[in-house]
């Protein structure tokens, strides 16, 4: 059991929101990005990159050949509520299943 900064307690039983509540106040960091892991089949290689909403947009994202790095057209995500809530249940509201694969959010360049 944990409390918040409220002093309640927040446990199994807590309603989702309580423990969006305490995972905030546990992990500080940038709300403007977050990252996801990936994983590269062929090499093994594996990492977190920031969540863009063009990666692998046709027409857009220009990946492999350019780096995210190096992308003029990056977009990041935010760190929302609905992300983190993805992040806890391990799936999204359509039910498909999300890798608990949030970093800590000061990480993220």
């Amino acid at each position: 059991m944990t409390t918040t900064g409220s002093e309640r307690t927040v446990d199994l039983r807590s309603s989702v929101e309580s423990k969006v509540h305490l995972f905030r106040g546990l992990f500080q960091g940038r709300d403007d990005v977050y990252a996801r892991r990936f994983e590269n089949r062929k090499s093994g290689k594996t990492g977190y990159a920031p969540a863009c909403a063009n990666e692998w947009v046709h027409g857009i994202c220009e990946k492999p050949r350019v780096k995210c790095a190096d992308c003029p057209h990056r977009q990041f995500f935010a760190l929302t509520d609905d992300v983190i809530r993805w992040h806890l249940t391990g799936h999204d509201d359509s039910g498909q299943p999300v890798r608990r694969q949030l970093e800590l959010r000061d990480r993220v360049n």
